[in-house]
């Protein structure tokens, strides 16, 4: 089958859901699917070009950032979407579409259907949820006659949670299916001895948006928290980038840890992944997640993680097992569970072992595309190309 994938972020822009776009995508590809992305365009990224086994063809947007987009800046990418999409489709020999986030990509999915009848599935990421991202409560309550309107076109809506899929319901009414998130276990992968690195520190590594909503300040804080002779062995590396950054700068001065932390901004997936091979664990205190693609990508590391007792973190880590999860009420939990792992390099090696174990049994890029793929398999014996959801 032809599929087109749309998302107004993949690699090298945007985060977890660009990845998975970048990931099914692949893997489609490898099952012998020919995988089409639309996709926005930034700085001197190709307009079109073949990577992957993947097509991707770029549209121009507003964007003026690699790590995030505002609501005008999604908003100019529907709209250059919507004027190519058709075109792109009858030239790919489109067979089926998958929209990653309703808002802004579901329009296009959409308006395609609307004029050649190509079924499409809607992938639902977090945000595009309502009640999943606090702020935007407004925002999802001027769109909801949009946003049903095309969930109830699909031919079936997926969330990347159990959780994310229980809150959508909940909002909608509709029935979602989940498929999770996967990992590509032979790229992110464990250090080749037990350390790719010769000096004695403690590495902590955080990888995402540099927002409020990533509660990183909470990471500085139980790092200045940490015993003395705990605290002189540890480095936190900060990958990414975000608004949040300056202050968080401030407050790393303020707490007396400037030294310690190192700000790396944005890298490429081959220096990510050489991140976490050089790391000791990862922490991720976020205020919400979907499926965290982060998460996943350091346990197919052997990396233990550190993560907020959240949905999404919580439906991955199985606490003192793969991972430890603490209570974003006791924010000091967080600097116990550091020095737990400073203390027993033997539990740190292995809740990593056991974490790695745990994705390749149960989280493969292969297996979420062919979950993927099976949506329209199921309707096409079903002869369902219109209208809904709840049909499939």
């Amino acid at each position: 089958m032809n599929f087109l994938l749309v998302n107004y972020e993949y690699p090298p822009l945007g985060g977890g859901a660009g990845n998975a776009t970048m990931f099914i995508a692949r893997s489609m590809a490898q099952a012998g699917h020919r995988p089409v992305v639309l996709t926005s365009a930034f700085g001197d990224l190709p307009e079109h070009e073949q990577t992957g086994g993947v097509t991707v063809h770029r549209v121009k947007a507003r964007r003026r950032s690699p790590d995030r987009s505002d609501q005008l800046q999604m908003a100019s990418f529907t709209a250059a979407a919507l004027r190519v999409v058709r075109r792109i489709a009858d030239a790919e020999r489109i067979d089926a579409a998958i929209a990653f986030f309703t808002i802004p990509s579901a329009p296009v999915t959409w308006w395609l259907w609307r004029t050649t009848r190509v079924p499409y599935a809607i992938s639902l990421r977090g945000g595009d949820v309502p009640g999943h991202v606090p702020g935007l409560r407004a925002i999802h309550h001027a769109l909801t006659p949009f946003r049903r309107t095309m969930l109830r076109r699909a031919i079936a809506v997926v969330a990347n949670s159990d959780s994310l899929a229980r809150l959508a319901q909940r909002a909608d009414r509709l029935p979602v299916r989940m498929i999770p998130n996967g990992v590509d276990t032979t790229y992110f992968r464990p250090a080749s001895t037990r350390r790719e690195r010769s000096d004695a520190r403690f590495r902590i590594l955080f990888v995402g948006r540099v927002h409020a909503e990533k509660n990183i300040d909470l990471l500085l804080h139980a790092v200045a928290a940490l015993a003395p002779e705990h605290r002189q062995l540890v480095e936190v590396r900060v990958v990414g980038d975000g608004p949040a950054r300056p202050q968080l700068e401030r407050a790393a001065a303020a707490l007396g840890t400037t030294d310690q932390v190192k700000w790396l901004g944005w890298r490429s997936k081959e220096e990510v992944a050489q991140l976490y091979r050089e790391a000791d664990c990862l922490v991720n205190p976020s205020s919400y997640e979907g499926m965290p693609n982060t998460v996943l990508e350091a346990m197919a590391a052997s990396l233990p993680v550190i993560a907020s007792d959240v949905a999404g973190n919580n439906e991955v880590i199985t606490p003192n097992k793969t991972g430890l999860l603490f209570d974003l009420a006791s924010p000091s939990l967080l600097s116990a569970c550091l020095t737990r792992l400073i203390a027993d390099p033997g539990l740190a090696h292995s809740l990593g072992t056991a974490a790695r174990e745990c994705v390749i049994a149960t989280y493969s890029w292969d297996h979420v595309a062919e979950q993927y793929v099976a949506l329209f398999r199921e309707c096409a014996v079903r002869n369902v190309t219109t209208p809904a959801a709840q049909s499939c």
